[in-house]
């Protein structure tokens, strides 16, 4: 296999081994500390705009199999790996899937060192380059100036282009919000409700014309405040809030905190696993869960929101609820795909205040 460069902004140039596609990347290089789940790493779409580092050296020995994916198709820029693993004889083999998917992949790097300095410096805009006759200092350059890839409205590159029903016949109905939405988290809704999947810049007035019982706010990825997320989905829940219960995961825990009043930041190099504790403030009680975020929301004093959760280990935000309505957001992924189940009961809890309410 052909030599490949990573190049980053701070001016850092790794060679290593070239796999998949041969096509140039750039992205903002992050980093997964889960040891498995890569199928459902690789298509989640809250990845968008971003080059994948897996932390857990040895990845593709379980092969991919497609019933796993969290999207329709691959949404990392890029993957970063030690160890990859070609010959798996169960789903299709690691390499194939690079190809067919035209992702490209540098691997056979110390990706340890890469990790720590990630942590060390926060993450970083960064390129995969297969053409190794250009000129080193002046790809550094090109990316140090390179707008991020946040500046982008990623959430309308993987939201829904139409609205899609999936009725099942149950007696509630939902109106999920998709800004990329996982699969798995549709498939937990589904257990309770005909669900209607709508773009990202819906209108309050469409959504009000299907009479529904509650409303999620799906994952994504991106900057919350985005201006043209701002326009659009942030203004759409604030004309919602106080009609219907809602519920937000990850992105849509931070868009409903921006829609509440409050403000969100970028994280230093964010929570990305399987493996994170949080503290439910009410119980006291500790829970696992999986994550896949950059940004979080800043600690503001609102009267009428609560904080109900936070990160055991940089004491970060993870939940908040409002005091008088049904109305709360969680930071991690209830649904744990890749996870552990420990907070899939927060889905029954929405259910719950969908039958409460009035509408429905």
């Amino acid at each position: 296999m052909s030599k490949t460069l990573l190049v980053l902004e701070d001016g850092t140039i790794i060679t290593g081994k070239s796999a998949g596609s041969k096509k140039d990347t750039f992205g903002e290089v992050v980093f997964n500390t889960s040891m498995t789940g890569y199928e459902e790493a690789f298509t989640d779409p809250s990845y968008a705009g971003q080059i994948l580092l897996m932390t857990y050296p040895l990845i593709g020995n379980y092969g991919l199999h497609k019933k796993n994916f969290e999207s329709a198709k691959v949404q990392i820029r890029g993957l970063i790996l030690k160890e990859p693993y070609f010959f798996s004889h169960r789903g299709k083999n690691l390499l194939k899937f690079l190809q067919e998917n035209n992702v490209p992949c540098i691997w056979g790097i110390d990706t340890r060192t890469l990790t720590l300095k990630i942590r060390q410096y926060g993450t970083l805009k960064g390129a995969i380059i297969n053409r190794s006759s250009l000129d080193p200092k002046r790809l550094i350059k090109d990316i140090a100036h390179r707008p991020h890839p946040d500046t982008e409205n990623l959430v309308s590159t993987v939201s829904c282009k139409k609205i899609i029903l999936h009725e099942n016949h149950r007696p509630y109905k939902i109106v999920l919000i998709d800004c990329g939405v996982k699969k798995s988290i549709l498939k937990e809704l589904k257990k309770f409700a005909t669900v209607i999947q709508v773009p990202f810049d819906i209108d309050s007035k469409t959504i009000d014309s299907f009479k529904p019982s509650g409303i999620v706010i799906s994952n994504g990825p991106g900057n919350p405040e985005h201006p043209e997320i701002k326009k659009t989905t942030i203004r759409t829940i604030q004309k919602l809030i106080g009609k219907y219960p809602i519920f937000g995961i990850c992105l849509g825990h931070q868009l409903l905190g921006i829609a509440l009043g409050l403000k969100t930041y970028k994280l230093k190099f964010g929570h990305r696993g399987s493996n994170h504790g949080v503290k439910e403030l009410s119980t006291g009680r500790v829970y696992i869960t999986a994550q896949n975020h950059g940004y979080a929301i800043r600690y503001d004093h609102i009267r009428e929101i609560r904080f109900d959760w936070i990160n055991v280990n940089d004491s970060t935000i993870e939940g908040l609820s409002h005091k008088h309505l049904p109305v709360f957001s969680v930071q991690f992924h209830p649904e744990a795909g890749p996870g552990p189940f420990d907070t899939k009961f927060l889905f029954r809890k929405f259910i719950n205040y969908c039958a409460q309410a009035k509408r429905y």
